[in-house]
């Protein structure tokens, strides 16, 4: 009677358990598996948020400069128009926010979005 021969089987077992610690690692690989383009860098604040999938992402950065679906926007009226031209729909908009933005700003910013026929607003955080 021959041996059976158990290397194929454990390389396979080895094999899952990579591809599995790399997906583990990597959620954004599960949700589509391609990185958004980013216009800005946004340093996000921490909360006990949950992911969202808004396919309409702001940006907001530091310095106050603005980004639409990764392309920088003007100012605010630049923005609104170009929200109004996507007709919203009943897509979530995503803002992304940096932590050191002023609080005035951002509310500037939903209301820019609200303004444009957004009905719901996710605020993004870092978990």
């Amino acid at each position: 009677m021959r041996p059976l021969n158990l290397v194929p089987l454990i390389d396979l077992f080895l094999l899952l358990a990579l591809f599995g610690l790399m997906l583990a690692r990597f959620p954004e690989a599960l949700s589509g598996g391609v990185a958004q383009e980013r216009a800005l860098r946004v340093e996000l604040p921490r909360g006990e948020g949950f992911p969202g999938g808004g396919a309409v992402r702001v940006e907001l950065d530091r310095e106050g400069r603005l980004a639409l679906n990764g392309k920088p926007v003007r100012d605010l009226p630049a923005l609104e128009a170009a929200l109004k031209a996507l007709g919203l729909a009943g897509q979530p908009v995503r803002l992304e926010a940096d932590a050191q933005v002023a609080h005035g700003r951002v509310v500037a910013v939903m209301e820019a979005v609200r303004r444009a026929g957004a009905e719901r607003i996710q605020v993004a955080v870092r978990r």
